[in-house]
């Protein structure tokens, strides 16, 4: 009974000193229109919008509840909190939060932390860039903010970019000026940009923005994006044909050594043919020493047979006995030679 009692006395001690968070539901979340840096005098609306419709928005700043009633035409689930006229004081960081209706002090986490920041309290910086103007896209484009002066004061600087709701980029510097470094810029990177140094705690005095730069991310061009493509498939190709030449080469030389191997058969019987042709003797014999023109096939020994039968009239042939030879002296004298003689009668 008593615990029962301390967890309830807790609990209405809890409730009279704030709300209580119902960690499961879900966040809101909170964004700026036009953007969440803006000039003195102008004004802003901070949109608030949650999962559900089912709910009441309220807005914080600086952790402290903000006595502002969103636009009574916001649709379910969002709320618009307009604030006209601006002035440095109203720059700081916005949260929101959202309620259940029937459970005003049972709400939801804190959105993230909007920083919203009201130009014009110090001298404009300088913004410069490493290239200006075209840029094609994948390149890195480099940006320099430079204060007028040194300071002294915790500050960072910012990078904007018209139509942006928020900064680009934020940096902390080591000293008067920063580099923004855009890395593989896109078409989408083109704009106008600009950059401000502002006060890192409250009340969060802001500069007015530096001067316009214009960033052109152009494109890679299609037709050069092809020439390139072409230069490579032909690169390519001439491998690949250099391999096919190399081949062919080496076929057309082995077919070259084979035709000169197996054409050496038929030469002996060609010189002896010419010399019988060029004898002007009725008779001539010829000594075959030679192994290749035995080695020669029956179809070559035909082709000199023909080449003889045309052979002008009144020439003899004679073959050699060369087993005769080769027996000795001994043997040469007890058997004739034998001769084969070609006779080309005129018909």
């Amino acid at each position: 009974m008593i615990p029962s009692f301390l967890a309830l006395f807790c609990v209405g001690l809890c409730v009279g000193q704030g709300d209580i968070r119902n960690e499961s539901l879900p966040r809101p979340s909170i964004s700026a229109w036009p953007s969440s840096v803006v000039p003195a005098n102008s004004q802003v609306a901070l949109r608030c919008s949650a999962p559900t419709k089912d709910g009441k928005f309220g807005l914080r700043k600086n952790g402290r509840p903000v006595r502002s009633v969103p636009s009574p035409d916001s649709p379910g689930g969002l709320a618009e909190f307009h604030l006209a006229d601006l002035k440095t004081s109203n720059a700081g960081e916005y949260a929101c939060e959202y309620y259940r209706r029937g459970s005003r002090h049972i709400g939801s986490p804190p959105s993230d932390v909007l920083l919203l920041l009201v130009t014009g309290d110090f001298q404009k910086p300088s913004l410069q860039a490493h290239r200006r103007g075209k840029v094609t896209a994948g390149e890195k484009v480099t940006l320099k903010c430079q204060t007028p002066e040194h300071l002294t004061e915790s500050t960072t600087f910012a990078l904007l970019k018209k139509g942006t709701s928020t900064p680009v980029q934020r940096q902390s510097p080591a000293g008067k000026e920063i580099d923004f470094s855009l890395h593989s810029v896109t078409v989408g990177d083109t704009g106008n940009y600009s950059c401000v140094y502002f006060q890192t705690r409250a009340p969060f005095w802001a500069s007015e923005p530096s001067d316009h730069i214009a960033i052109w991310v152009t494109a890679r061009d299609s037709l050069l994006e092809e020439t390139e493509s072409s230069n490579r498939a032909g690169t390519t190709l001439g491998t690949t044909e250099i391999i096919l030449i190399v081949i062919f080469t080496l076929l057309f030389l082995l077919a070259a050594f084979l035709i000169y191997r197996y054409s050496c058969c038929g030469a002996a019987p060609d010189k002896m043919t010419k010399s019988s042709r060029s004898s002007k003797k009725p008779e001539e014999v010829v000594t075959d020493v030679s192994p290749a023109v035995k080695s020669c096939s029956p179809a070559l020994e035909e082709g000199a047979q023909l080449s003889r039968a045309e052979e002008p009239h009144g020439v003899t042939y004679a073959e050699l006995n060369t087993r005769a030879l080769s027996e000795g002296p001994a043997s040469q004298g007890k058997q004739p030679l034998e001769t084969c003689v070609y006779a080309a009668l005129k018909t």
